[in-house]
Order: structure tokens, then C-alpha cells, then sequence
């Protein structure tokens, strides 16, 4: 018989990460796609202006961010 133990654990197996790689992948251009709705801006783009500003400006300049419980801002 050409079937083995091992053909037959292979192939679940392959498919699970292969469904997993690209479950992943969807879910972060959803989760890209949303920050792009709030922001106006990509994740990279988030990155990068918050890696441009210095910690001591950003901690001496700004007012105390409050927050909620989900982490949104508070006015």
C-alpha cells in the first residue's frame, strides 16, 4: 500500500500551516486596514513619526494622556 504513516500525518499537518500562514496574514492587513481608517495613516508611517520624536519632547511637551480601559484617548 503506498499510504504511510507518515503521508498520512504529512498532509494535515501541511495544510494547518499553510491555513495558518495565510489566516495570519489576512488578519494583519484587516488589522492594517483599520488603522489606516482612524489614523489617516499606515502602521509604518505610525512607526516611523513615532520613532523621529524624542522621548524627552514628547514627555515635556504633551499634556497627560488619559486613557479608558480599551486604551482609547479621554478628553
Amino acid at each position: 500500500n503506498a499510504l504511510t504513516l507518515g503521508s498520512i500525518l504529512v498532509s494535515p499537518a501541511t495544510g494547518s500551516l499553510a491555513s495558518y500562514v495565510v489566516t495570519r496574514a489576512e488578519t494583519q492587513k484587516c488589522s492594517d486596514f483599520w488603522i489606516y481608517l482612524e489614523t489617516g495613516k499606515t502602521p509604518q508611517e505610525l512607526a516611523v513619526a513615532e520613532n523621529l520624536a524624542c522621548p524627552e519632547d514628547r514627555e515635556s511637551s504633551a499634556p497627560p494622556v488619559r486613557r479608558n480601559k480599551y486604551g482609547d484617548v479621554v478628553e
